[in-house]
């Protein structure tokens, strides 16, 4: 999934290629300093909401379902146990069908390689 041990050092990495030191990004995100550096060092929690995670985004530049975008929230989700990433939790929640392809998934016991095989098959033929 990602090549980065955590949600911390993908963003002080983000930050750091961004030319953000730590205060400046804090003050862009509107946190206190001392909360994102102990963010950065796994002794904080990410955040979960959508728009604080939305608002890191954009000021690390990321566009909108980007790779950076999906990782920054993928991470989050990870490390705090979450089954869904925010920025996809609302969407999930209001499609019927979303149980079905689920169980349907269960019951043909599809693979962690067939799901990236179908991921990329709807990326590839379902235009935005």
């Amino acid at each position: 999934m990602s090549k980065y041990k955590s949600f911390g050092d993908f963003l002080r990495q983000s930050r750091l290629n961004a030319k953000y030191g730590l205060r400046q990004f804090a003050r862009e995100i509107g946190w206190q300093p001392s909360n994102l550096s102990n963010l950065e060092h796994g002794r904080l929690n990410p955040p979960q909401d959508k728009e604080v995670l939305a608002t890191i985004a954009e000021v690390l530049g990321f566009e909108e379902d980007s790779d950076q975008w999906r990782t920054l929230f993928d991470l989050a989700s990870k490390e705090n146990q979450k089954f869904l990433p925010a920025d996809v939790e609302d969407f999930v929640k209001g499609l019927e069908a979303t149980p079905v392809l689920f169980r349907t998934m269960k019951e043909k016991k599809i693979t962690e390689s067939e799901l990236k095989e179908l991921v990329e098959y709807i990326r590839k033929h379902y235009a935005k």
